[in-house]
């Protein structure tokens, strides 16, 4: 039998493992959040030894508003599942991002966007070729992908997610939360160090303004799973005029000046 370009289309080879690109074991590090983050607490996060691929890039001029970070610490430190709500561009995944960054943290982003659908995040049965052969193997969609290893998964856009889709999130939202694979008869146990995120521009009651059009009216069953629920308001004016003039004594490599732009532009709102 011919193979025709359809066929060989929906053909794959199979993925090289990511396990060499992950971190080995947890995190093996304790640091300051005075030392790191910029404002006085007496909290010792823990942290991994070794940057990966998936550790976002640090912004040395990022500015962490206190409240914020801390609910995100804790979302890292007790595997606690952190929403982020707020207005846009007030910084609510960089704020994640930026906080994973300098734990060494592997972190995913992924925006809930209307097409994504149930098989994007379980999986899938797909054609791939092994050895020359054609053989079916499961692919697994992000969530259960990220769920079995030591990363930190944001779901962006939470609140833009189809309805019915949000519901396989349901069961991961619980604290040691496990998925149920129906087409493979398999649970998967979460990774202890595998971290669960959100953030939205409401808070799942809708859009009143029209600000947000796109997003949705969430299950407030599913609402209520989540264990903290922060947000994360603009900057003072002020404060941003000191952030962009930190970015600008960078290149300049004007010591003494960025010394203090440092020091205030991450003074705590």
């Amino acid at each position: 039998m011919r193979m025709t370009d359809t066929d060989r289309s929906k053909i794959s080879e199979v993925p090289e493992s990511t396990a060499s690109s992950l971190p080995v074991g947890g995190p093996t590090e304790e640091i300051g959040t005075s030392e790191v983050f910029g404002f006085e607490s007496a909290l010792r996060v823990p942290a991994f030894a070794e940057r990966s691929e998936y550790v976002p890039d640090i912004d040395p001029a990022y500015c962490f508003h206190r409240e914020t970070t801390l609910a995100i610490l804790s979302g890292f430190m007790h595997n606690r599942r952190v929403l982020i709500q707020g207005y846009h561009g007030t910084g609510k995944s960089t704020h994640i991002e930026q906080v994973a960054a300098r734990l060494n943290w592997p972190c995913v982003r992924l925006n809930l966007d209307s097409n994504v659908t149930r098989v994007d995040l379980i999986g899938k049965d797909a054609i791939v070729l092994e050895q020359g052969l054609q053989v079916t193997r499961f692919r697994p969609g992000i969530l259960a992908w990220a769920l079995e290893r030591p990363v930190a998964l944001v779901f962006d856009e939470y609140d833009a997610g189809r309805p019915d889709v949000m519901f396989v999130i349901q069961q991961v939202l619980e604290l040691d939360g496990r998925l149920t694979l129906l087409d493979q008869s398999r649970v998967i146990q979460p990774h202890p160090d595998f971290r669960l995120f959100g953030t939205a521009n409401t808070v799942g009651l809708g859009d009143a303004t029209g600000l947000y059009f796109g997003t949705q009216q969430l299950n407030q069953g599913q609402m209520d799973r989540w264990s903290i629920v922060a947000t994360l308001n603009y900057l003072f004016p002020w404060k941003k005029k000191l952030t962009w003039f930190w970015r600008m004594c960078r290149p300049a490599r004007l010591s003494r000046d960025v010394n203090w732009c440092r020091r205030w532009s991450r003074w705590p709102v």
